[in-house]
């Protein structure tokens, strides 16, 4: 996983109108906390966060605080994001949890579905059951996603957590029996099917 340098500025003042004027700036309001150390409040520029998002959800930040005191530096995660309802790009604030890049930790990872099933040329549905598993490993061996081979797959064929190879160090914290992804017959197939298993009632045969 990538990891970013941020510069931050403490938060002193906490009001909405406080809140907003830093948007207007293009700065975002933040919180950082974990590992048994008070909560700091801090200031992010929002287009450095955005840049870094786009490595994954996943990311580390090597966080800047710049203060009275000098620069300390801590690495950390993003917890959780607060988006705005309707421009869903326009980020209002950030929580970040402090990390031990020594410590392993429990992170979601996404799925990435690679080629194309066979099945879908035989007029088959592929279907997503899960798009991200549960893992733990180390911060720096947090893959951006992991890769799932998908061409072949048949109809009826279906892939499970435990056909997914996973990097080393790597712990699976999912069902292996959880499905993943599948191909389906065509609907109409399915109904052809079910007709055919279905036999008529013989007609009575009326007295003469």
């Amino acid at each position: 996983m990538e990891r970013f340098k941020i510069e931050a500025l403490p938060r002193e003042k906490r009001s909405k109108g406080n809140s907003r004027q830093l948007r207007s700036k293009g700065m975002i309001p933040a919180v950082v906390y974990g590992r048994g150390v008070v909560p700091r409040m801090i200031i992010l520029e929002g287009m450095t966060l955005k840049k870094a998002l786009t490595a994954g959800s996943n990311v580390l930040l090597d966080l800047q605080i710049k203060g009275d005191n000098g620069t300390s530096t801590e690495t950390v995660m993003v917890k959780e994001l607060q988006k705005h309802p309707l421009q869903r790009d326009f980020l209002l604030h950030a929580d970040l949890i402090r990390i031990s890049l020594k410590e392993k930790l429990e992170v979601a990872v996404p799925l990435n579905f690679t080629g194309e099933p066979g099945g879908i040329k035989e007029g088959g549905v592929f279907q997503v059951q899960l798009r991200e598993v549960s893992v733990r490993c180390l911060p720096t061996d947090i893959p951006e996603y992991i890769d799932v081979p998908i061409e072949n797959l048949g109809i009826g064929d279906a892939l499970t957590v435990a056909d997914l190879k996973l990097p080393k160090g790597m712990e699976m914290l999912e069902d292996e029996n959880e499905y993943i992804a599948s191909v389906l017959a065509p609907h109409g197939e399915k109904a052809k099917e079910g007709e055919e298993g279905v036999e008529e009632p013989e007609e009575e045969k009326q007295e003469e």
